[in-house]
Formats: structure tokens, sequence, C-alpha cells
């Protein structure tokens, strides 16, 4: 049954679950959830909804808002608003938006909260007023939400990890030297853990020796890349680098050419990708990028918030898939796929 299909049936009939593990499973019915009898009659074209991400002005932000606008056109759903703040660090920008939101009465907001505890009180506000949350990208320290679909972001920073440790073996013949990390905002609930899992990561490899880490303090702008200027400075037999987002490596891309870095000896590596880091990656001048699925969360967080709204029970968790491109695999479908999602929309969706 097409997903269209079922989430109308699911409207008429009041049955249907969201099953957990894969994105491709996102939508599909499981015997064990069943909607609510008093959802029986809802109509998919009566439910409206809110969705507000860290910043618009943010490719990856972009990518999110646009799938979110593709599942409200796919299944009838209103779109009241698609919004966020003007720069990821505005905490007090996305508390606006959120109230604001509230105040419309949506049946459901797909959010994605900025700061992992600052956001707490508004998101309960919303859950507590009847509207069905679903979190998507970052984590809040609240369980007032639906379900959460996010990137495992530990398990990313480790992939990082493994990914830097081999091209610096690759380059220089053993994955050994001094390494450095740069993160983009402190208090963030994904970075913290890209960060930690970085971390973790580095133990598996010995050689390896933390000598810096950097914060840009949510500058999305120039700090990013003084940061990294700094640290090829003061450590001049840098071995690799880590950025934990799409800032703080195209910040670590500009440092490295502004500071001519012999990337024949000095590998980088880090999360999300533009046009930009796509063109970097087969010039060799980056040498790995941790691939989220933002098309996913915007897609599939409409989809869980349609299906929360019908009363259907769905998971708190969805491990929305990571996976890291490098130069030797990026022109393989799937990692196509990843790096230019809205060139290939609804990827892995079936739209």
């Amino acid at each position: 049954m097409k997903r269209s299909s079922f989430l109308k049936s699911a409207a008429i009939a009041g049955a249907g679950a969201a099953a957990a593990g894969s994105g491709l499973s996102l939508l599909e019915p499981a015997a064990e959830a069943f909607a609510s009898p008093a959802r029986k009659a809802t109509s998919l074209s009566g439910l409206r909804m809110v969705t507000i991400v860290k910043t618009v002005n943010s490719d990856y932000w972009q990518i999110v808002l646009a799938a979110a606008k593709k599942a409200a056109k796919d299944y009838g759903v209103q779109g009241l608003k698609y919004t966020g703040a003007d720069a990821e660090s505005n905490i007090a920008g996305q508390v606006n938006l959120l109230e604001n939101a509230i105040t419309q009465k949506p049946d459901f907001i797909v959010f994605s909260p900025t700061d992992k505890t600052a956001l707490d009180a508004t998101i309960a506000k919303a859950f507590n007023a009847g509207i069905k949350v679903i979190l998507i990208d970052s984590a809040a320290t609240t369980t007032k939400y639906q379900s959460f679909l996010s990137t495992d972001n530990h398990a990313g920073g480790m992939a990082c990890a493994d990914a830097l440790a081999a091209s610096i073996k690759a380059k220089t013949g053993s994955a050994s030297g001094p390494v450095a990390y740069a993160t983009f905002q402190s208090n963030v609930g994904s970075l913290g853990q890209r960060d930690q899992g970085f971390l973790d990561g580095l133990k598996k490899y010995p050689g390896l020796k933390l000598v810096a880490h950097k914060d840009a303090g949510g500058d999305q702008t120039t700090k990013a890349v003084s940061i990294a200027a700094d640290t090829i400075t003061a450590n001049p037999n840098l071995v690799g680098y880590f950025a934990d987002n799409l800032y703080t490596l195209v910040g670590a891309v500009t440092a490295f050419g502004e500071k001519h870095v012999n990337n024949k000896k000095v590998s980088l590596v880090g999360f999300d990708s533009n046009t930009q880091l796509v063109n970097d990656l087969a010039a060799g001048t980056v040498d790995g990028l941790l691939l989220q699925d933002p098309y996913m969360m915007g897609y599939g967080g409409v989809g869980y918030g349609i299906l929360s709204a019908l009363g259907v029970k769905t998971p708190v968790f969805l491990d929305t898939g990571a996976t890291v491109a490098t130069k030797a695999n990026m022109n393989s479908p799937l990692i196509k796929g990843l790096l230019l999602p809205l060139g290939k929309p609804g990827r892995m969706l079936g739209l």
C-alpha cells in the first residue's frame, strides 16, 4: 500500500502505525499500534501543522523545509508556516517562533531545538496544550514530545574518527600524530554527541593525540575560519582536523587554503555537505563528509506528526541514518542521493 493511501485509510478507519527501524518503513502499518477511535472521522485536509528549524539561512535546513513542504503536499495537510531563526545561535528567536506557533493551535509541530535545554519549557507548553510535538535533528532534555527523528550523532562522530584515522594512515603511513577538532556551538544536543563520539572514536587510535579543541560560539561568518587558522598556526605538525558541522567545516576549508596547508599530508573530515564541499571532496581538499539525511527528517517529521495527530502511537526515536562520503565512493547512487538530496527529491521515500 502506498504511504499516502495508508494515511488516508488511517484518517477514515482510525488505524495504523509507524514501524521503527528504517526510513523505508517510516509509515508502514504495524499490528501493535492502532489509532484512537476518536479520530476515525478525521480528514487529513483538516490537519494543520507548523515546521520550525534552527535557521532559514542554511542549505541543510532549506532541505528540511523543502521535505516538510513536499510531505504536506503529498498528504494534503495544511502547512501554516515553515520557518526558523535568522541564526542557529538565536535561541530567543526560536522561543518566539515556537510561542507564536502555539497560538496558532496547530495539530502538530515539527521542531528542531537549537539548544538542548533552553527550549524545554516552550516545548512542554506546546505538548501540554495538546499539540503533538515531533522533534528532529537535535535533542531536548524534556520528554514532552511524541517522537524524535535524528542522526545517531554519537555514532556519526565515531565514524568521523574512523574516517580521519584512515585518511591520515593513507597519507602518512600510520594513524598517528596531532589532531584537533572544532565545535560550532556549546550546549547543542546533536553537536555534543558528535564531539563525544569523535573523542570516543579516537580511543581506538592511540597514535593520534588530541592537541586542540576550539568553539566557534555559534558564529556563522568568520569565527570558524579564525579558530581553524589559530589551530594550524599553533600546531605546525597537525595531521588531522575534525569539524562538527557545516559552518566549522567550510571555515576549516577556507583556513586550510589561506594557510597553504598541504592536503597530501593533513586530513580534514566533518559533518554535512553543500555544493562547495562536494567539489572539495572531489578535489581532495576534504577527505570525508558525514552525510545525514535532512530530507528524511523533514519528510518523516511531517509523517510522524500526521500519525500522532491521528492518535497513532509512534516510536519515540528514529535513527535517520548517517554515511561517510569519500572521494572513492562519492559517485555511488546512494552517496549521490545524500550529497545532493534536492537533486533527487524523496530519495528512499518512494516519491
